[in-house]
Order: structure tokens, then sequence, then C-alpha cells
């Protein structure tokens, strides 16, 4: 056993391995010596690739032992062989320079050939693998449809999987229409639930945040903004959202709001049954834009209808209670000053000398206060009981 180079790719193998353990190349029973280099090349090759010398056999056995101790009879005779053979060695060398330019020039053309055929169909190989995880990763169908049109060979594997992959995407594309032809915030966030990973993530986020907007916006009250703020903190009108809640909250009627307009009335009525002037008029502007529906009303007025409340000798005592029905709207004057707008009813107890004439009585009152605390405006419509 001796130990060799491969003729194929050149690295070491016994001459005694089937094949060879780097390429896989047969090896015994599949090689030879150059008689010319001493190469180890391949039996079914016509040239040497190392030297160009022909490899054909020569049928011709050598001389035995026994000659170099014949006769001188011998001796002649193995001179006239080796001048009878002479001739054809030189016909044989005439024939090897005749044909092994050709050969070697057929032998590389057909090897450079096979070479770029090789690694042509390897690009093509790398080119599609490439082509198709780029086409399974993506969510665009044009690119899936991209990948069936140009590798229209492609393993059929391969194909199956970009086919199914495909059939998908359109049905999330049609999925995408109808709910934005529905133009619902339900079809959209089912949507989102069936397909979490589509490209159209994104726009129906968007498309949830304007209808949640404008179904606050409709609203404009303090519960829906904030409804919007806790559901699209980083929403397209959070500022527009958090504007809005600070102006109705500012206008949001508190307990001090409550206090300040019941202690008012509380104040005027009380003194408009005690026939209290300076405390009465104390209690209202300078002049009134409606005062018992009559238009820029003055102290005077309001001093005058208390006064004709107590003409009548017979009447002992007038008394005022308000409900606690209130109806409170504020407004926001600017400078963190507030105007209210007031509704609410009012009892109104009269007592007489003859108990017989006492009376009693609800009106509705509908008024208006400043933001310095005067009642500008008061009305009053009796209740029929």
């Amino acid at each position: 056993m001796a130990i060799i180079k491969c003729p194929e790719c050149g690295h070491q193998v016994s001459d005694k391995a089937a094949t060879c353990p780097s390429c896989g190349v047969g090896i015994a029973g599949n090689i030879t010596t150059c008689p010319e280099c001493g190469e180890i090349v391949f039996k079914d090759l016509t040239l040497c690739p190392n030297c160009h010398c022909p490899l054909i056999q020569d049928s011709s056995t050598t001389v035995s032992g026994n000659s170099r101790n014949g006769t001188e009879k011998d001796d002649v005779t193995g001179d006239s062989d080796s001048k009878t053979k002479a001739p054809q060695s030189a016909s044989t060398g005439k024939s090897k320079k005749s044909y092994t330019p050709w050969g070697v020039s057929f032998i590389i053309a057909l090897a450079i050939v096979f070479v770029g055929l090789y690694f042509y169909k390897s690009t093509q190989i790398k080119n599609e693998i490439e082509a198709y995880q780029n086409a399974m990763t993506s969510s665009e169908p044009a690119v899936v449809q991209n990948y069936l049109d140009m590798y229209v060979d492609a393993p059929s594997e391969h194909r199956d999987s970009i086919i199914s992959h495909l059939e998908q995407l359109k049905k999330v594309d049609g999925d995408w229409t109808n709910a934005v032809a529905s133009g619902s915030k339900s079809a959209l966030l089912r949507y989102l639930q069936l397909h979490p990973n589509s490209i159209y993530v994104a726009e129906a986020k968007i498309m949830i945040d304007s209808l949640d907007w404008i179904e606050a916006s409709q609203k404009n009250t303090i519960e829906a903004y904030q409804k919007y703020i806790d559901e699209h903190a980083d929403g397209m009108y959070i500022d527009q959202a958090n504007d809005a809640y600070t102006q109705l909250d500012a206008k949001k009627v508190n307990n001090d709001d409550k206090a300040r307009v019941s202690n008012l009335f509380s104040t005027f009525f009380n003194a408009l049954g005690n026939g209290d002037e300076p405390t009465l008029t104390s209690c209202v502007d300078n002049i009134m834009t409606s005062f018992l529906h009559k238009a820029n009303a003055s102290k005077t007025d309001v001093i005058g209808y208390m006064n004709k409340l107590h003409q009548n000798p017979e009447v002992s005592r007038i008394e005022y209670r308000m409900n606690n029905d209130w109806k409170i709207e504020k407004k926001d004057d600017g400078n963190g000053s507030f105007s209210y707008s007031v509704n609410f009813s009012v009892d109104q107890t009269t007592e007489c000398t003859d108990p017989s004439d006492n009376s009693f009585n609800t009106y509705k009152i509908s008024a208006k206060i400043s933001s310095d605390d005067k009642i500008t405006e008061l009305n009053m419509q009796r209740i029929v009981q």
C-alpha cells in the first residue's frame, strides 16, 4: 500500500482506498502511473494531464534476462531487433506531436464549459433560495407573486408554500377592504385581532384613533374626553383632548360653586322676606339685564317689588325656602373668573293676621350671577299646584 495524491482533488489518499475521502472519486482499480513523468492519473485518460504524454499501453514485451547471457547470435539478433524498432519509435513520436495540442485544447475548453455551468447553476439555486425566503417573510402580495413569476421551475415544495402564503395574504387584503368599507370601530378591532402582523395594522389604529376622537368631540363631555385620553395616550388628537378636558373641567360645578350660588340666593330671599332693603340691594347688580321679565331693571325695581309684597298690613310674615334642586352651569370668563346660570325652585309661605288668608306658592327661578357674585338676572314663574 502506498500513499498517493488523489488525481481529482490532490489530497493524500491510499492507493488501495475504494474512494477519496475528500472528493469521493474512485481510487482502487481506477488509477495508473504515467510512464513519462510518473504522475498518478486515471486509467481512462488518453493523455497525461501533467506532461501530455499519450497513455496508450504498448503491447510489446521486454527482453528476457537470458538474452544477456546468450550467444553472439542472440546479440546480433538483439541488435537487429533494436534497429527494426527504432523507426517505429520515431513514427510514434511524430504521432504524439500531431494530436497532443488539439486534445489538450479540447479538454481545457470542455473543463471551462463544465465549470461555467456549475457556477451558473449554483448562482441560480442561491438566488432562488434567497428570493423564496424573502417572499415567505413578506406581507406584500406583489413581492410574493413576483417570486412565482420569476421562478417557474423552482422546487415544488417552495412553490406550494409560496402559493399558500399568497392566498393567505389575499385573504388579509380582503378582510382589510371589508373593515374599511364598514367604517366601524368594531370591524377594525376584529381585523387587528385576526391579523396582528398585517401591513395595515398602523393604518387601522389611526382609523380607530380618529373614530374615537369624533365620538369624544360629539359628546363633548369630561367623561368622553377622559376615555379618549386613557385609550389613546399617543393619539393624534391627544393635545386637543387634553385642552377640551381642561376647559370642561374648569366649567364643572364643584361643591364650592354650589355653596357660592346657594349662599347668594339664600341671602337674597331672606332679605326679600324680611324687608331688608340694604341686604337685598347688595345682592343685585346696579343694572340687571332682566328682573321679573323687565329688561335693564335697576335696584329701585327690586326694592319696589319687595315693598309691594309687604304693603298689605294683614301680612305678618313672609318666608322663602329653597328646594335645593339646583341646576347650575358654569362659564369661564377668563383670568380664573366664572359666572353662573342657575335654575331652581323656591317655596313662598305668607302668613297673615287672619290665618284663612295664609298662602303657599312655589316659584321656578331662572337667574344669572356675575363673576363678582352679583345677581344680574332673576325671573320668577309661579308653579300652579
